[in-house]
């Protein structure tokens, strides 16, 4: 969410005078952010584009729907992840904005059928890289793997632990927080294999993500979390020119060409992720195709790409 609300407030910025809210400092207490949130929801004049939260999102639609409708009326809404609209009543203040961006197709299909009609789609997008990123050929000598997000057993970290126990011929990197409850059993399993390493924190967003994940032959989402929206790593993957392996949950199936740019898992088992990988490990030209599809599919996924149908719906009278 940070990543994503950064590049929309500069790629917006680059064509209209915005003022910019952290939410997390209201959260905290800042008096010169609460003030500021209070005037923005209660005041007359502009507009809103709204980036937050499931929680915050459902808190400032009902304050807009119930104070300050015609404000809410010239407002943006750019959902999160992949939570829909859980009652009718919600569905329909939704419809109060000018337009709410989700982030797939799908999702867009979900949110008209809970009610919700003015509807458009804004992917998690990423800048185009200054210096596109090459496919890199994959190393016959064993193929280097990354898992780049939360570390915890729902996101599927145990499940690529004991896939890796299996294949001692690859590498497995692992970056990202680690779940507190997960985190002595995780530390402990890494410390016992020698083909595991955990680097700790990456920050995505003064850090050169796309380089850095395309060392790596594989990206690995076995998640089991069921709203999943447009992971922005998986984005990262396609412009760093790496395949993803994915569970087929949320909306990954519309973000990853199976058997393409990616591989789909049905069954959240360490055999079918152990014998996927060794499918790809088995097959570099295979592999390397793969490489080259997921970096064409990165268009899909550039901010510029929807920069105007943004400006149009904002000047919309």
């Amino acid at each position: 969410m940070t990543v994503k609300n950064a590049l929309l407030f500069e790629a917006i910025s680059e064509k209209m005078q915005l003022d910019k809210l952290n939410l997390m400092d209201v959260k905290h207490h800042d008096l010169a952010a609460i003030a500021a949130f209070a005037k923005a929801v209660t005041g007359r004049n502009g507009v809103l584009l709204i980036g937050v939260s499931s929680d915050w999102r459902r808190r400032i639609t009902d304050f807009l729907y119930r104070f300050n409708r015609s404000k809410m009326s010239r407002s943006l809404l750019f959902v999160m992840g992949g939570m829909v609209p859980n009652d009718e009543a919600y569905a329909k203040r939704l419809g109060c904005y000018r337009c709410v961006f989700v982030e797939t197709q799908g999702m867009r299909e979900a949110f008209e059928r809970a009610g919700t009609r003015n509807v458009a789609v804004y992917p998690n997008c990423r800048k185009r890289p200054a210096t596109p990123c090459h496919v890199r050929k994959t190393d016959k000598r064993g193929v280097r793997l990354v898992y780049f997000s939360l570390i915890s057993e729902d996101k599927g970290a145990q499940l690529t632990i004991d896939a890796a126990k299996e294949l001692s011929n690859c590498s497995f990197t692992f970056y990202g927080p680690i779940d507190a409850p997960y985190k002595e059993k995780f530390m402990r399993e890494v410390a016992c294999l020698p083909n595991v390493e955990y680097r700790g924190l990456f920050d995505s967003v003064s850090g050169d993500v796309v380089s850095e994940l395309n060392q790596y032959d594989i990206h690995l989402f076995p998640t089991m979390c069921p709203n999943e929206g447009v992971p922005g790593v998986i984005v990262e993957t396609k412009l760093a020119a790496v395949p993803t392996i994915a569970s087929n949950r949320g909306y990954n199936s519309e973000l990853i060409n199976n058997g393409k740019d990616g591989v789909l898992t049905c069954r959240d088992t360490v055999d079918e992720l152990v014998d996927v990988i060794s499918s790809l490990a088995a097959s570099p030209e295979q592999l390397d195709s793969m490489k080259e599809a997921a970096l064409l599919s990165a268009d899909f996924f550039y901010v510029e790409r929807y920069l105007d149908t943004i400006s149009e719906v904002l000047q919309e009278r």
